[in-house]
């Protein structure tokens, strides 16, 4: 197992002591020691163990969607038009926006989008109702998902909006990972 050679630097990147990463993955200090001086090859399901508790505490120690989240979430309903869309993004000095309907999520409408329409030129944005071009709805994740996870998603999408007791509480752009850096 390849990993075995980054336990120390991951145990040290993590502030660990070898007697707290060994209570954690059930596993002697002895043993975390050997292992990180190249002595002793060591089990698969030891060597699971550690790498497990290293994974662990990693991510109790990573951000979570909650910490990093911007609360309030601008949106528009499907029947307002794109230039009202526009506008909104414009004032608030955002990229997207949410489309809610019934304190449902519905769509999304991004700057991207409006711009791809206005090229088009079939018909004037200022008449046009969101509900004709928006996108599909922002993913979801929880306040307590990790920044991992949430960095992962933003590779896909614009934003995700963050749910707290089933409600919408917040939103994630890239630009707030990039904030965390």
């Amino acid at each position: 197992m390849d990993d075995l050679r980054l336990i120390r630097e991951m145990r040290r990147r993590l502030g660990m002591t070898q007697a707290q990463l060994a209570k954690r993955a059930g596993v002697s200090q002895s043993l975390v020691a050997k292992i990180e001086s190249g002595e002793v090859d060591p089990a698969y399901s030891k060597a699971r163990a550690i790498m497990d508790a290293l994974q662990r505490e990693q991510l109790s120690k990573e951000k979570t969607a909650g910490e990093i989240m911007h609360r309030g979430v601008h949106a528009v309903s499907p029947s307002q038009t794109l230039h009202e869309a526009a506008e909104l993004m414009r004032k608030k000095g955002i990229s997207q926006l949410a489309v809610i309907e019934g304190g449902r999520m519905v769509g999304s409408i991004s700057e991207q989008l409006l711009i791809l329409r206005m090229a088009e030129g079939k018909k004037s944005i200022s008449k046009t109702p969101v509900r004709e071009a928006m996108d599909e709805p922002f993913p979801t994740a929880l306040a307590s998902t990790p920044f991992s996870a949430i960095a992962s998603l933003l590779r896909h999408c614009p934003a995700v909006l963050i749910i707290e007791k089933g409600e919408i509480a917040g939103i994630i752009t890239k630009a707030d990972l990039l904030k965390c850096i």
